[in-house]
């Protein structure tokens, strides 16, 4: 009798583990968790006016940092348009959020070029543009790869196509990979956020 309890029991332990295993999770991210890496930390880098930005400069907002340069075909644009996209799906909390895109292209990508390139897609997003030892040490911390050649007259960059959420206090959360969609994105920003 006692046997024949004990294995009813674990069979319907099973089932609803199963079941359990089938439903989302209600505090599931779509980006990568990578809290645990300690990528990231504090920076210092002119933006595309020459103002001195700081990530401390944030505090109290989310901030996405990616990585890339304006002559890209179609990471960069792609990227940038679906954080617009985002922004507009935040509504009101997107003043509690802000975009950095990092220039790993600085000595092509001058100033007057990224005051042009980054606020067409969204006039509050800021370009990032340091010397390039500056934007290496950058790259470096958050392990953002990155390569520029010099190649019969033509210049090749390449670059890591993810981005990084970072908390309203400072710590770099999540990986944003290059496929996760605006509404994605958008619900892993607001995971982030202070209760209204």
């Amino acid at each position: 009798m006692l046997r024949a309890f004990f294995a009813a029991w674990l069979v319907t332990a099973a089932v609803v583990t199963s079941a359990q295993d089938d439903e989302p999770k209600a505090n599931a991210l779509y980006g990568k968790d990578i809290t645990v890496q300690h990528l990231g930390g504090q920076f210092e880098m002119p933006d595309q006016n020459g103002q001195k930005r700081q990530l401390s400069d944030f505090r109290g907002k989310v901030v996405l940092i990616f990585f890339g340069y304006t002559r890209c075909p179609d990471v960069c644009p792609t990227t940038l348009s679906r954080m617009s996209r985002v922004m507009t799906l935040l509504g009101r909390q997107a003043d509690k959020a802000q975009v950095l895109w990092v220039t790993v292209d600085p000595e092509r990508d001058t100033t007057e070029i990224l005051q042009n390139y980054v606020p067409a897609f969204n006039p509050t997003f800021l370009a990032l543009r340091g010397s390039p030892q500056e934007t290496e040490e950058l790259a470096k911390k958050f392990k953002a790869g990155f390569s520029i050649l010099h190649y019969q007259g033509a210049v090749l960059v390449d670059h890591s196509a993810y981005g990084y959420l970072i908390d309203t206090k400072g710590r770099t959360r999540i990986k944003l990979p290059y496929d996760l969609t605006a509404e994605q994105i958008a619900a892993d920003i607001r995971r982030f956020l202070p209760a209204d």
